[in-house]
């Protein structure tokens, strides 16, 4: 069994969607400065780095992710689809429906745009010109009953540059308006820059932290 982490350590070189403020790493105490321990002051926005959208992101009425059960974060059906796409462009329901098999039955969707190439090579580009998923792939996707999360190699599932449809893409995936409670979570900014042709079960484990709607994420998966 090989392990292989899908999720990108977190760093003052995270890339930051547009407008977010970065990530600061302050060394509070340093054994090498004749301190008898090392300890660090991190600080940054819950939604920086791989992280997991929580309902309460874009739902008044959604669950803190402190109140989703441990066992929802475990996935034992993933897929992966390719789905490539270029700087400020949307995937669109017209982009998945070739993929309707591969999507039905499955837990958690993992789309590939190939963005996530440029992470570490051009994180401005990356961070500000990101593709993301339009409202009618949320519509589209709500219709899976077993779908519980989805994931992609970009900054955000909401392109920087179509404002209006990331938040309609978030309303509407994290089950804003729903009388029936349903939600997908969305795992972003994610390593899938690797040989997934043989995956099985992923781990998407949050970092708890009480009162917040997303939080950090581990994310990796067994071959």
């Amino acid at each position: 069994m090989t392990r292989i982490l899908l999720s990108y350590p977190l760093s003052t070189h995270t890339p930051i969607y547009k407008g977010n403020p970065p990530v600061q790493i302050l060394q509070q105490s340093s054994t090498d400065q004749g301190d008898l321990y090392n300890q660090f002051i991190i600080t940054s926005l819950n939604h920086n780095g791989t992280h997991i959208d929580g309902p309460w992101h874009f739902n008044p009425q959604g669950k803190k992710l402190t109140e989703i059960p441990l066992d929802n974060f475990i996935f034992n059906h993933p897929t992966v689809i390719d789905v490539p796409k270029q700087d400020d462009e949307l995937i669109t329901k017209e982009d998945l429906e070739p993929y309707e098999h591969q999507i039905a039955g499955s837990d958690l969707v993992l789309i590939r745009t190939g963005f996530g190439n440029i992470r570490s090579t051009d994180p401005e580009r990356y961070s500000n010109h990101n593709p993301g998923l339009a409202a009618s792939a949320a519509r589209y996707l709500m219709v899976f009953d077993s779908l519980r999360a989805v994931g992609l190699d970009s900054i955000s599932a909401g392109a920087a540059n179509h404002p209006d449809e990331a938040v309609a893409f978030h309303q509407t995936i994290l089950g804003k308006d729903r009388v029936d409670g349903k939600y997908i979570l969305v795992i972003e900014d994610m390593n899938l820059n690797h040989d997934l042709s043989n995956i099985s079960q992923v781990y998407a484990i949050p970092l708890y932290i009480e009162g917040v709607d997303s939080s950090f994420a581990t994310v990796f998966t067994e071959t």
